[in-house]
């Protein structure tokens, strides 16, 4: 399970610093994607709104204590990537443009594989014990190390 935990909070950290990097992008109107939403069709008042959403999600994703923000904000970034990427192909656009949010939908699959494997563990772990997320325990086990 420590290895598991280490894994998770590795994978975990930098997907939402990765999250954080893009939020902070589309706020302060980096000029690629300005381009990139003006092709789409999309207003661009949209960067504002995503890049806001995204910093929210990261931040609800590291948190350790509520794991019910910790499932919205994976479910946020599903829809968000999944749009991102659906949007760049139905527009007709090369593959490669629709990579960036396939590979980070995949890491953000092994993030709540590993969430949810860890939740397994420590349920059938905690009884008789306060309960502890699976953030908080696997944060604990990698300070452990």
């Amino acid at each position: 399970m420590r290895k598991q935990a280490v894994i998770f909070c590795v994978v975990s950290s930098m997907f939402a610093v990765l999250m954080m990097v893009s939020g902070m992008a589309k706020l302060t109107g980096q000029e690629a994607l300005v381009q990139a939403t003006a092709d789409l069709g999309y207003p661009l008042y949209l960067l504002k709104i995503l890049g806001t959403a995204y910093l929210i999600g990261a931040i609800a994703i590291l948190q350790p204590k509520f794991e019910t923000l910790k499932q919205w904000g994976y479910a946020g970034f599903s829809i968000a990537l999944i749009g991102a990427a659906g949007s760049h192909l139905l527009d007709g656009q090369a593959l490669s443009t629709a990579l960036p949010a396939t590979v980070l939908l995949a890491v953000l699959a092994v993030v709540i594989t590993l969430n949810t494997r860890l939740t397994r563990l420590n349920s059938s772990d905690e009884e008789g014990r306060n309960n502890v997320s699976p953030s908080q325990r696997a944060m604990s086990e990698a300070n452990k190390m």
